[in-house]
């Protein structure tokens, strides 16, 4: 198989039963083990601090030592990097958490959006933009004691009230909420997603526990779940761009052409980019029986409709003020762009080095795409000039769009009104949330200055980066410009390792079996002829037959369902690697004496890292082994071991033997 044979499998002692460890022993070891890491890494530095340098990767040779500090802290330098090179890069780090289930970008993450919460948090002072004081407010107001949330129950109470499917859906309307699916309003052109996410995640005692509190119980529970979970398994080929026109001619239940008009749409104002949305509504309905009734159809619109609100104002409804409700549900979703804005405001210092950094690094590692592709022996020459005219217009939108302290752009986007600290927090979420269905769909319609960038209102300030098939464009987020995925301070090859890596991986989308089906201007028609198609399906086979034999003691992944975001790390890798030789190219190898770290060891390592996690069993089999839904990611430290088993590169810089378990005996490729 394509891991050589070897079923790489994570030691039982990574997922410790910590429920059965006292619990004063256990946090007296901790303590130990974390006093023990820092004077470790407090020795390290000193020694690092003391060595000769022979080149400079990084401004000055104090960024070297902090940089090395930085990996020698999270390594554990007693496991064979051949044997598992997990472990050796993230040893230390999975070592020293007290806690399961967190990862380095999720601990990194938390501080990062306790900063922003702290600016949220500000006083509302006169000189501040507009788009700040709303956002303030909204946010400040959704924490506070004196939330008003009777506003819900009247809502909920008037959907209850109603007699026709027709006043449910036009209630909805005029809320600015979306039933049975909803446009998506972050892209250009507009999109119809299947399933709201309002109800997303949601489990049977979940929705249980929200159906009792509506005004009724009318018996739609098991029709509920029924609808969330209504799965249709389609080849990406089948899929196919059209109107929403066919959507509205198969749901004979209700009006929709008139429900469209509430928004201000035209059904061909929205694209239908899935036929499974057509295949899940009407099977949903015409295959049950009770829904041959009109009076069963209401009944399941308004308890769907009152699960809606409730999702998303139950917490609130119960008195607990939640941080995470108020940041995530409200100020970033509906305001990302002037978040974002505000932090950077606040953030002015290395931005303006880091953008161009990073901007440099995307030039650098799409030529080296190109160079891949060009000599590419898995595509013919037609395919290949395929593929380059696919990265020749791809755009990069890197960090924040340039007119983000543009007041104007700001309020156009998340909020044109003008918020007031008298109003309730209710009456603000309605004001916010109609702006946000109603004017952003008509901005959509009608596209302005805000060109490239619209759409991009969420992953303004998130930590993930990422590939649009319908623009062609890669968006990597001011976010993204943290450790452990960047700092301005790194040595080149940490900076190529991490979010080098990352920016290949999101540029490989456009290859991969959904991108494919993609061309340079993202229109939907196949990007390769059928020869072509079989050479790329053939690499992706060899990839899920290699993963499909990865997993954690009786787990393993599914190749088929993750074989997207595999292909993505498995050409991201290379080509940042490829790519950060080339920006070093002008400078003489280097290593830090004493320690034996050379660049390509640095590069390797800052990979990796970026990966480290600790989770109990129990969340890693739910969250990337779960047969409940799709699962779209393997495992951090699979995502790390597969590339690195199909790169000879990395053999070499570690001085592995060919039958050492990092290697395999067939590498995958992605081009």
């Amino acid at each position: 198989m394509g891991s050589g044979g070897v079923q790489y499998k994570a030691e039982e002692s990574k997922f410790p039963n910590l429920k059965t460890s006292p619990c004063l022993f256990k946090n007296l070891l901790f303590g130990l083990m974390a006093a023990f890491s820092l004077c470790v890494v407090a020795v390290m530095t000193w020694i690092i601090s003391k060595s000769a340098y022979q080149v400079k990767t990084s401004d000055t040779p104090e960024n070297d030592v902090i940089s090395a500090a930085y990996l020698l802290s999270n390594m554990d330098l007693s496991v064979d990097p051949c044997e598992d090179f997990y472990q050796y890069a993230c040893g230390s780090w999975v070592r020293n958490q007290w806690k399961d289930d967190v990862s380095a970008i999720s601990l990194e993450g938390d501080q990062y959006d306790e900063k922003i919460q702290k600016y949220l948090k500000e006083d509302v002072l006169d000189t501040d933009l507009v788009s700040y004081k709303n956002v303030k407010l909204i946010y400040q107001k959704c924490l506070s004691d004196d939330t008003d949330v009777t506003d819900v129950t009247d809502w909920i109470d008037k959907v209850f009230e109603f007699s026709t499917a027709e006043e449910v859906m036009n209630f909805a309307a005029e809320l600015g909420v979306f039933v049975l699916y909803e446009v998506n309003v972050e892209l250009s052109p507009l999109r119809m997603d299947p399933i709201s996410w309002y109800t997303m995640g949601l489990n049977e005692e979940m929705i249980s526990t929200l159906i009792d509190g509506l005004p009724e119980d009318l018996g739609q529970k098991d029709n509920v779940l029924k609808f969330m979970n209504a799965r249709i398994s389609l080849e990406p080929q089948s899929l196919t761009e059209t109107t929403i026109n066919d959507f509205i001619e198969h749901t004979t239940f209700v009006n929709l052409t008139e429900h469209f008009k509430t928004f201000g749409l035209a059904p061909s104002d929205v694209i239908l980019a899935d036929p499974r949305l057509i295949q899940n509504t009407s099977t949903f309905f015409s295959n049950n029986d009770n829904f041959a009734d009109s009076g069963e159809v209401l009944k399941f619109l308004k308890t769907y409709m009152g699960i809606s609100l409730q999702r998303q104002f139950t917490r609130l409804a119960l008195g607990e003020r939640v941080v995470e409700m108020c940041y995530l549900s409200f100020a970033t979703t509906y305001f990302g762009f002037t978040v974002g804005s505000l932090m950077l405001d606040r953030e002015k210092a290395n931005y303006t080095e880091t953008l161009a950094t990073v901007q440099e690094m995307v030039s650098v590692i799409t030529e080296e795409y190109r160079q891949i592709v060009r000599q590419s022996e898995l595509l013919s020459q037609e395919g290949k000039n395929s593929a380059i005219s696919k990265l020749d217009n791809l755009e990069v939108l890197v960090g924040a769009a340039p007119w983000i302290k543009n007041d104007t752009h700001l309020r156009k986007l998340n909020f044109d009104g003008e918020l007031d600290e008298s109003m309730s927090f209710i009456t603000m979420y309605k004001l916010v949330n109609t702006f946000r269905q109603r004017g952003r769909i008509q901005d959509l319609l009608h596209p302005d200055v805000l060109g490239l960038w619209e759409g991009t209102m969420g992953p303004q300030i998130s930590l993930n980066a990422a590939y649009n098939q319908i623009k062609n464009s890669i968006t990597i987020p001011i976010g993204a410009f943290i450790p452990p995925y960047f700092d301005i301070k790194w040595p080149l090859p940490m900076k190529y390792g991490a979010l080098g890596s990352i920016i290949g991986h999101e540029i490989t989308h456009a290859f991969d079996q959904d991108g494919m089906l993609y061309d340079s201007r993202g229109s939907h028609d196949d990007l390769w002829s059928s020869k072509d198609s079989k050479s790329m399906k053939d690499e992706q086979n060899c990839l899920i037959k290699q993963y499909n034999g990865f997993g954690h003691q009786d787990l393993l992944i599914n190749g088929t369902q993750t074989l997207n975001e595999n292909f993505a790390d498995n050409g991201g890798l290379p080509v940042a690697y490829k790519a950060y030789k080339k920006a070093v190219k002008s400078q003489k190898a280097f290593k830090i004496h004493g320690l034996g770290l050379t660049p390509d060891m640095l590069f390797f390592l800052s990979y990796a890292q970026m990966r480290c996690y600790k989770y109990s069993y129990e969340e890693l089999a739910f969250s990337y082994y779960s047969t409940d839904y799709e699962i779209k990611y393997s495992p951090p430290d699979f995502r790390v071991v597969g590339p690195i088993k199909n790169s000879h590169h990395f053999l070499k810089a570690f001085s592995c033997s060919s039958n050492c378990k990092m290697a395999s005996s067939q590498r995958c490729k992605t081009l």
